[in-house]
């Protein structure tokens, strides 16, 4: 398929309904709309071409429009001249509010503008904004890279501004579609990083993420996949979290509608072999066969797309690294989606930018609506020369601005996808989607939409230590005789625990506590129970780790740090337990590294210090200064402690 195909495409006349606009007294020129394709005649489908005529020379901007102006948000659909024409793919959307078209070289008032196109009635989208039962926003490839690779320069900058688009619009949770971080050095400091720009973003409800093959990149698959569900929590349910397993169900909780996450599990470049256990491809097919057909919308989400197969590449082939066929599991995926084509899957991988116009296929009716993403932290290119793509653009500071994501909105009949630049918060009229709901008095799945709670109860070890924290609260639990400074209080505690609690942002938990505290009207009870839960949380990641005293320090002491937390200047004194077979004294020390990031050994002082370690979260790992790497005295290597 040629590029330009997909926006350019001529059908005969047997195959089209066509309109054509009255002209206004002010209009210069004439707008004709002619719709094509299988949805030619349904409402909300903008599939068709789009001729400018009889206009003067000059160029001339066109937009979607509402009775008085061009709709706020968008940016323009084409730029054209007369006797141009641009053309919708398929599945593109009238926008919900547009009510004409206008071509204009400078005012975007309706009154002024050179030609006018009125948009059938039958040919409307039929519901307001307002009207969306829910809505997400759907992001890919925020690659948080602590290494500051040149490609990934601005991605904390872009995860800010995704978080602060995804509040201002009011989304019900965000999804990611994998490669959350770039993870060159390991996951600690970037899952860290990751969680402390979302604690500290105005964005307060759920986010789940996917897991894509950068989650894979350093070390191994078992380890790698064990960060990405202890860093994000999946769903939030401690039951989910203890499985360890990196695929996972959500329901949306007013519809039921399913959001399924699956994950590489085994390559970093997906190219390179089987990517799916025979079990999660199991659990797959019976989680579909189950929920398929009930009246409720199934997305998918999953990170690589399939070699020549569907959105993203189809056809054209530009991207190097897919899910290849040769495999046995990537055909065995690709022929589970084929035979369900109202699911929609989500995918990333590419970042290829929105204005290509790779980012939806069912292969012509063959498989399922496929939704390829674009990057939140660097779209690319396509290099013409090379059939390639670019990441050049990524690294410009005049590019700094470039991040995109889609904004989600599910209707009772309807699902569209609002592609955008997420830094202007501002919508591509030709990158927004349309495919039909299957909404139709779905069933819920009870068993997954329960609530789970880890409660901190009167007598337990976690409760005495809450009730230290926090002597205001009734010990009662009415909450009789809550005073407003008893209020003021637990506001400083909620504010105190959501700092030192930042790496478990993903967490549900964390995010209801955190729109509570925001909403300055929240009442005692139902802050203090949201606090309870995230407390419940504060004993996770407790490991022990073990440090050799190689240098012979008096006395080795751990500087533990993370974004927002550290344990003073000096740090704590490690605890001696013995000697390791070489004479060398070994200590130990207990630390919770869900709250830490990074520890330095030092002797005490700034002057002898390991260079800094990541926390990996686990017991038993054991610290070394390598006297013998030329590079540095006090090189920390790390291993396995044996006892």
């Amino acid at each position: 398929m040629k590029l330009l195909s997909k926006f350019s495409s001529i059908l005969t006349a047997a195959a089209i309904l066509a309109a054509s606009a009255v002209i206004p007294v002010c209009a210069a020129g004439r707008l004709t709309y002619t719709f094509t394709g299988d949805e030619a005649a349904k409402p909300g489908y903008a599939e068709g071409k789009i001729t400018l005529e009889s206009a003067p020379s000059g160029e001339y901007k066109l937009y979607w429009a509402d009775d008085n102006s061009a709709l706020g948000g968008y940016y323009e659909i084409a730029a054209l001249k007369s006797g141009r024409s641009f053309s919708f793919s398929e599945h593109t959307l009238i926008p919900p509010e547009a009510t004409k078209l206008i071509a204009t070289t400078g005012s975007k008032k309706v009154a002024e503008a050179a030609a006018v196109f009125d948009i059938p009635e039958n040919k409307r989208f039929k519901y307001k904004s307002s009207d969306a039962l829910y809505s997400f926003m759907n992001y890919s490839d925020i690659h948080i890279d602590e290494a500051k690779n040149t490609y990934y320069k601005f991605s904390e900058l872009h995860w800010q501004k995704a978080l602060e688009t995804a509040a201002r619009r009011g989304a019900d949770f965000i999804v990611t579609a994998g490669d959350n971080i770039t993870n060159a050095e390991g996951p600690g400091t970037e899952f860290d990083k990751f969680q402390q720009i979302l604690s500290d973003s105005p964005f307060c409800n759920p986010v789940y993420e996917g897991s894509g093959n950068h989650e894979l990149r350093a070390g191994t698959p078992d380890s790698m996949l064990s960060a990405f569900v202890s860093a994000t929590g999946l769903d939030g349910k401690q039951s989910t979290i203890n499985k360890g397993k990196p695929y996972y169900l959500v329901e949306e909780p007013e519809s039921g509608d399913l959001f399924i996450f699956m994950a590489l599990e085994y390559k970093y470049s997906p190219d390179e072999g089987d990517e799916f256990s025979p079990e999660q491809l199991s659990w797959l097919e019976k989680t579909l066969s189950e929920n398929y057909g009930k009246g409720k919308n199934i997305f998918l989400i999953q990170h690589a797309l399939i070699e020549g197969y569907g959105a993203g590449d189809d056809e054209d082939n530009y991207y190097t690294v897919p899910l290849k066929t040769k495999y046995k599991t990537t055909v065995q995926f690709r022929d589970i989606i084929s035979k369900y084509p109202k699911l929609i899957w989500i995918s990333g991988h590419t970042h290829i930018a929105l204005r290509y116009g790779y980012n939806y296929s069912n292969m012509n009716d063959t498989s399922c609506h496929m939704i390829h993403d674009s990057s939140v932290c660097c779209p690319t290119t396509l290099n013409y020369a090379s059939h390639n793509l670019s990441y050049d653009a990524a690294s410009g500071e005049e590019n700094k601005d470039f991040t995109e994501g889609y904004y989600s909105q599910v209707y009772p009949d309807e699902v569209v996808f609002l592609g955008e630049n997420l830094y202007h918060d501002k919508i591509y009229p030709a990158s927004c989607y349309i495919m039909e709901s299957c909404r139709e008095n779905a069933d819920k799945l009870t068993s997954q939409n329960s609530a789970e709670v880890s409660p901190v109860l009167p007598g337990s070890a976690d409760f005495v230590l809450f009730a230290e924290r926090c002597v205001s609260l009734p010990k009662s639990f009415t909450y009789k005789g809550v005073s407003d400074s008893d209020l003021k209080a637990l506001r400083e505690m909620c504010k105190t625990l959501l700092g030192e609690m930042y790496s478990f942002a993903s967490y549900d938990d964390y995010q209801a506590l955190k729109k509570a505290y925001l909403n300055d009207k929240t009442d005692y009870k139902t802050l203090c129970e949201a606090y309870l839960k995230v407390f419940s949380h504060s004993r996770e990641g407790i490991v022990n780790i073990y440090f050799t005293n190689s240098k012979g320090w008096k006395q080795p002491y751990a500087k533990l740090s993370s974004a927002k937390n550290s344990n003073g200047a000096t740090g704590e004194p490690l605890k001696k337990i013995g000697k390791d077979k070489d004479g060398n004294e070994v200590y130990t020390l207990e630390v919770n590294s869900r709250r830490y990031s990074t520890v330095v050994f030092t002797d005490g002082t700034d002057e002898k210090q390991s260079e800094p370690q990541t926390l990996n979260g686990k017991d038993n790992t054991l610290y070394a200064l390598n006297g013998s790497d030329p590079s540095s005295p006090y090189y920390c290597y790390v291993r396995e402690y044996e006892g």
